[in-house]
């Protein structure tokens, strides 16, 4: 129990430690779910270990999927790039990645690039860490 305790997540009612707010831009071509009206999902969670925050946006035609995914993800103290995962209509290719550089630009990752997998990790930690918290686990 002492254990799990420590493990549980937290529920902030500010961002992660130095984990700064979600940018203002997009990557081209992605839909602004904000500006398009859709639902509009946000958090921020950490253990004491990690910690994301994030936003999630599901398209009313497409309901139940999350189809652009925002966050910023910091593990043992460092804070990293923050990410965009859009989920377009499946296509066989799986869903673009972006990562947003120091320079204010958007980098797509190459599909099936190992830094893309690693990315696919990140973004299904930050999915489950949220679900935690919807569930008060």
């Amino acid at each position: 129990m002492h254990g799990r305790a420590l493990g549980a997540l937290l529920w902030l009612s500010t961002p992660v430690v130095g984990a700064a707010t979600l940018s203002l831009s997009l990557p081209p071509g992605v839909p602004d779910g904000a500006g398009l009206g859709w639902e509009h999902i946000q958090g921020d969670v950490a253990t004491s270990q990690e910690g994301a925050v994030y936003e999630f946006y599901v398209n009313p035609a497409r309901s139940g999927i999350y189809e652009v995914v925002r966050y910023r993800f910091t593990r043992a103290g460092r804070i990293e790039n923050e990410k965009l995962v859009w989920n377009r209509l499946p296509r066989g290719e799986g869903p673009s990645c972006f990562s947003h550089e120091g320079d204010g630009s958007w980098r797509l990752l190459r599909n099936g690039s190992q830094e893309y997998k690693d990315e696919m990790m990140t973004a299904i930690r930050v999915y489950a860490m949220h679900r935690r918290v919807r569930l008060g686990n």
